[in-house]
């Protein structure tokens, strides 16, 4: 597309290792023209100057092209000095501004089964699913070989950095973040998904060093997913293996303003 699109932010993944770009951050929105999801990747998000660094329900207006190396029909490679920032959608007004752009026909889904079934029709990797109840969430811990592992591949990664580019080290998460829920499909026999979103990640840096870190991010979840909230979960799924979906961000409004929408 030789034209700038209009995109509002709505989630970004904590940063991944990445051989080819260094590190990565996988980036969904929704574009203004269709109102439609889309993948924005790779962004070397914390490699970007302070002028193309975006926040969260924040629009940017960037060039774009389909992305050839990945089949996703949502997956498009940005133009990174392209990217121009725009205004910041706020709450003041019970996130009624934002929920008009993200809840509609084209991004939400009746449940997990029917996402995977536009995945197997239509090759869909994006979608938005509100569950009807939120039964568990875990902290995971990584094994000692999985932390090893990803410590060589970084390590290998910022050793080779060009001589004009300063390396940024990176907290690795020892710890997957996993929720369990069901939704609205009679047939529904609950979902384990993996929560990737860059928020959990950094209040892991934050409070990492408190004893009682992994209540402090229980208590986040709890929070997003306390009965006072409408929370709807954006989902995207793996390049590799395209019929196993993740979490990458939580749209999490009062639940009162979000009934007087319907």
């Amino acid at each position: 597309m030789e034209d700038k699109q209009n995109i509002l932010v709505l989630v970004k993944t904590y940063p991944e290792i990445s051989k080819k770009y260094t590190e990565t951050v996988c980036t969904a929105g929704i574009q203004e023209s269709t109102k439609k999801l889309i993948r924005l990747y790779p962004i070397r998000y914390r490699y970007l100057t302070g002028e193309f660094q975006f926040k969260k329900y924040q629009w940017i207006k960037t060039k774009i092209v389909k992305a050839n190396s990945d089949s996703r029909p949502e997956s498009y490679n940005p133009i990174e000095n392209t990217i121009e920032i725009g205004d910041v959608i706020g709450t003041s007004d019970d996130w009624n501004e934002r929920a008009k752009w993200i809840i509609n026909e084209n991004t939400v889904f009746d449940s997990v089964e029917d996402l995977l079934l536009a995945q197997k029709q239509n090759k869909t990797s994006l979608g938005i699913v509100k569950p009807k109840e939120i039964l568990d969430f875990i902290i995971e811990k990584k094994t000692t070989e999985e932390i090893a592992e990803a410590e060589i591949k970084k390590n290998g990664v910022l050793a080779q950095m060009g001589l004009f580019e300063q390396p940024k080290d990176i907290d690795l998460l020892p710890f997957r973040l996993v929720l369990r829920f069901r939704c609205y499909n009679k047939y529904c026999k609950t979902h384990n998904m993996s929560i990737l979103d860059w928020e959990f990640g950094q209040l892991y840096r934050k409070v990492k060093k408190n004893i009682d870190w992994e209540q402090k991010i229980t208590d986040k979840v709890t929070n997003i997913c306390s009965p006072k909230r409408e929370p709807y979960l954006i989902l995207g799924n793996i390049a590799k293996w395209q019929n196993i979906f993740c979490i990458l961000g939580i749209f999490y409004p009062p639940r009162r303003r979000q009934q007087l929408l319907f």
